[in-house]
């Protein structure tokens, strides 16, 4: 994590310095590293300003607080940073589970000693939600003769393969 911290119309100290450290080892269980956070105290009249943004790896957060303590702000605002990355874990983590289903792809073929089948190769695959012209269009640019996807329109997986005369395959499994 690379901290910054400025202030602005009062003095820097070791105990805010070592305060706001003590408080931003709170976010670490939030983000991965590397994280830039940029802490800016600043005086005005009467009330202490704390702004805390943080950025990296697609983050970008921001929060402030005004209290005429210090400590107190440094408190409110950080809260407020742990309320933000919170929420965006929580949507990253739901929308991770409930749109991309991921199954097994196995090839089986025949032992030459017991003519069963057994599987030779297997791989997973994260099924991400995709209009069928949307598939067509992803499986025209590719090397792959098939695609596995979540249609959007039905919820449903299904298969999109190339047919040797260009066209395109459909499997759409009914429930």
């Amino acid at each position: 994590m690379d901290l910054h911290m400025t202030f602005r119309h009062m003095e820097s100290t070791d105990a805010i310095k070592e305060y706001t450290e003590n408080k931003l080892e709170k976010i670490k269980k939030y983000v991965q590293e590397p994280l830039d956070v940029h802490v800016i105290f600043s005086k005005e009249r009467f009330q202490y300003l704390v702004e805390i943004n943080l950025s990296g790896n697609g983050l970008d957060v921001h929060a402030e607080d005004r209290n005429e303590d210090l400590y107190a702000a440094i408190d409110l605002g950080m809260d407020k940073v742990e309320k933000q990355l919170r929420r965006l874990r929580d949507k990253k983590k739901n929308k991770k589970s409930s749109n991309n289903k991921s199954f097994k792809f196995a090839v089986l073929a025949q032992d030459a000693s017991k003519k069963a089948p057994r599987v030779i190769k297997s791989k997973a695959f994260v099924a991400t939600p995709l209009t069928v012209g949307e598939a067509m269009e992803e499986l025209e640019g590719n090397s792959k003769s098939f695609l596995v996807f979540t249609n959007a329109d039905t919820s449903r997986i299904n298969v999109l393969y190339k047919q040797e005369d260009g066209n395109f395959g459909l499997i759409d499994p009914t429930e």
